[in-house]
């Protein structure tokens, strides 16, 4: 046989034992998978979900409960009866496929298979966990019926010991607290009948309504004890002040009626109660406060009324002599006035004051005397009283407080006579001390703009004596006159310090000079001009500047040598310090 033929046969051999082999490991694959199906399906079948659903039929349920357990009863009747069986089908087409070496078919049908136990699964579970629920929910009921009937029943006992507290609500209260007892005995009666959703429902509703019933009684109390006795009790007291005051005769404002005041506030204590029967609590406490508000305001009256009486009594004896005090003022100021304006001129119009005050006074005066009588009739209330009294007091505060203040600028005239003499005469000796001082300077003449600077001072201060040596002395022009003639003191003595400082720098600025005017050309020009400057035209700012210039350029330094040691040296003028 050829060696080729041999090859190809062996070959063809591999090839088939390899087929083989991988059909073997396919159909084999398969048959794990079918088998692990299996075994999952009878664990399926063996939960114990039919003996779950039995004990809870055992429980007789109706309404909703018999309605949830005959829906999931179904699902198990068709997964149990249905599923199972269509899964069972499908595993043994698979098997089949499997057997007759039809592993892909095998495969698909066997991943159908999968999926299809997994929903089954799923459905089983759903229905253990709806059934486990409602024999839970029985329980549940059974263990929190104790905690909502105990909850109730300390209300109801609280309710009970307390009756009183809750005035004519109580009525309201037992009615609610029987709609809450027919709760729970509905309760009782579905969970005892087998229906433990709906009866859990209800069961809460009851407790809901037990926590509702008592926020609501814990807020009852004050109210009731604000309305039936607080009120009452203030309304009481009131009334024993309505009455004092018409046995003292006192009277209330006339837009106060009192009796419509108190009728209106019962209206709204009985509008308050029926909100509080009603449990209409917050529409109850806000009439509450609003009745406080009213009672506050009428308390706020009697004790006005009764404070404003004590006043009138202390201040109405008291205010004719206070206008008889202040008219007598009024007078004395009106001669003083005279008597000062026989010396000073007045500027202020004291005199047209004080009789715009006399005529003030002579209006309270008959504001006084009607109000003194309307108090002897007793026709109004004795706040309006005080009101009118405090007016009248207040003018009268007033007009003393303006009288005393033109009696203190009265006095202060002869004050600020005297002191302007002071300063007048401190001027006059300054200017004949500057006029001294000038002259021992012995310079050869005053620039004119200093000596018009004298003059001006000296008319000035003129003037002042003028003024102060007249009849009648204007103060306020006295006043005027010192504040300007200081002014010009000021500039005199600047002027003066100046002039003295210029003229004894460049005499000795030109003196330095000397020993230049011979070596020094530019010196020698500046030597001429400032002699001439200094003795011609009195120039002596001019003069110093001049030789300055000239000596600096001859000898640096030497010109602020010479005005530092002047300056260190210079006595104070005796001028300084007159009108300190």
């Amino acid at each position: 046989m050829p060696t080729t033929v041999i090859w190809v046969l062996v070959a063809l051999a591999v090839v088939a034992i390899a087929a083989y082999i991988l059909i073997m490991i396919m159909r084999k694959g398969n048959e794990n998978r079918i088998h692990k199906l299996e075994e999952e399906k009878e664990k399926l079948l063996d939960l114990p979900i039919q003996d779950e659903i039995d004990a809870v039929k055992k429980m007789h349920l109706v309404g909703q409960s018999q309605n949830i357990y005959r829906e999931w009863n179904q699902k198990w009747i068709d997964l149990s009866s249905n599923s199972f069986a269509d899964l069972e089908k499908h595993l043994f087409d698979a098997e089949e496929l499997n057997n007759h070496f039809h592993f892909l078919n095998a495969r698909t049908e066997i991943d159908a298979c999968e999926k299809q136990l997994d929903l089954m699964k799923d459905d089983a579970g759903n229905i253990r966990g709806a059934i486990s629920e409602l024999a839970a929910q029985e329980q549940r009921n059974s263990t929190k019926i104790q905690e909502s009937l105990d909850l109730y029943e300390g209300l109801r006992n609280e309710i009970s010991e307390n009756a009183e507290a809750y005035g004519t609500t109580i009525g309201e209260i037992e009615k609610q607290l029987n709609n809450i007892e027919e709760e729970f005995t509905n309760f009782v009666t579905l969970n005892s009948t087998g229906d433990p959703i709906e009866a859990a429902e209800v069961l809460e509703n009851a407790e809901e309504h037990t926590i509702a019933l008592g926020n609501i009684t814990k807020r009852i109390p004050e109210i009731v004890k604000t309305i039936d006795e607080e009120f009452p009790r203030k309304i009481s007291e009131l009334n024993e002040g309505y009455d004092k005051f018409e046995e003292l005769e006192y009277k209330l404002p006339a837009t106060l009626d009192f009796k419509q005041e108190i009728s209106n506030i019962q209206d709204r204590m009985k509008s308050s109660t029926e909100f509080a029967e009603r449990f209409e609590l917050d529409r109850a406490e806000s009439e509450i406060k609003l009745i406080n508000d009213d009672i506050n305001e009428l308390y706020e009256v009697f004790e006005s009324e009764y404070a404003a009486s004590r006043l009138v009594e202390q201040n109405a004896g008291s205010i004719k002599s206070y206008i008889d005090h202040t008219r007598d003022n009024n007078k004395n100021l009106l001669l003083e006035i005279d008597h000062v304006s026989q010396s000073y001129v007045l500027t202020g119009n004291e005199m047209g004051q004080v009789r715009a005050y006399q005529a003030q006074i002579e209006q309270a005066s008959n504001d006084a005397e009607e109000l003194l009588e309307d108090i002897a009739e007793n026709t109004e209330a004795n706040s309006v009283f005080n009101s009118r009294l405090k007016a009248i007091q207040g003018l009268l505060e007033e007009i003393e407080d303006n009288q005393l203040k033109i009696n203190d600028s009265l006095s202060r005239l002869k004050v600020s006579e005297k002191d302007a003499q002071v300063k007048a005469d401190a001027f006059d000796i300054e200017l004949r001390t500057i006029k001294r001082y000038v002259e021992k300077l012995n310079l050869p003449g005053l620039p004119k703009e200093y000596l018009d600077l004298f003059y001006m001072a000296t008319s000035r201060v003129e003037s002042l004596f003028k003024e102060l040596n007249k009849v009648r002395v204007n103060v306020d022009t006295v006043n005027h006159l010192l504040d300007i003639s200081n002014e010009d003191m000021n500039v005199l003595e600047d002027a003066t310090d100046k002039l003295t400082d210029d003229a004894n720098l460049a005499e000795q600025l030109i003196q330095y000079s000397n020993r230049y005017k011979t070596t020094d050309g530019e010196v020698a020009k500046a030597f001429n001009r400032a002699v001439q400057v200094f003795d011609n035209e009195w120039d002596y700012g001019k003069a110093r500047e001049d030789i300055s210039t000239a000596l600096e350029q001859a000898e640096p330094g030497s010109v602020d040598r010479i005005s530092n040691f002047y300056f260190n040296n210079k006595e104070v003028p005796d001028y300084k310090g007159i009108r300190r």
